[in-house]
């Protein structure tokens, strides 16, 4: 299964991303600034997520599920790496805040970046 199959339900769309923390607590948040940049890859601008950052920190397994407005959808196992700056912090900026854009949580510019690996994605039907 490719990833790149899935980029009309993943690219700028809500994403949901789950993590674990160092509790074994599980955490569920909601992203939109998002794109799969490789064959294996999504990036994920962080503009809030702290505890999603914290738990990649302590355990970088995630799940994201996505799904299309007929809820054709995507569930994606991986690994997330975060990244407070380089190449793709820069990519996060560039193609989610290069035209002024302004969250709804008022930020201007990312605060990181979370990249995901992926090992494996399951289509929903």
């Amino acid at each position: 299964m490719n990833l790149k199959d899935y980029k009309n339900i993943i690219d700028h769309k809500p994403i949901h991303i789950a993590t674990v923390n160092k509790d074994n607590n599980p955490n569920l948040a909601v992203a939109a600034d998002v794109q799969v940049i490789d064959d294996d890859k999504i990036i994920i601008s962080v503009n809030e997520m702290v505890n999603t950052q914290e738990n990649i920190k302590y355990n970088p397994n995630v799940v994201i599920t996505a799904f299309d407005e007929e809820f054709k959808g995507v569930r994606i196992f991986g690994t997330a790496e975060y990244f407070e700056d380089g190449e793709y912090y820069d990519f996060c900026e560039k193609n989610f805040f290069g035209n002024g854009q302004v969250t709804s949580f008022g930020a201007t510019k990312p605060k990181g970046a979370i990249v995901v690996t992926v090992t494996n994605c399951f289509e929903y039907v």
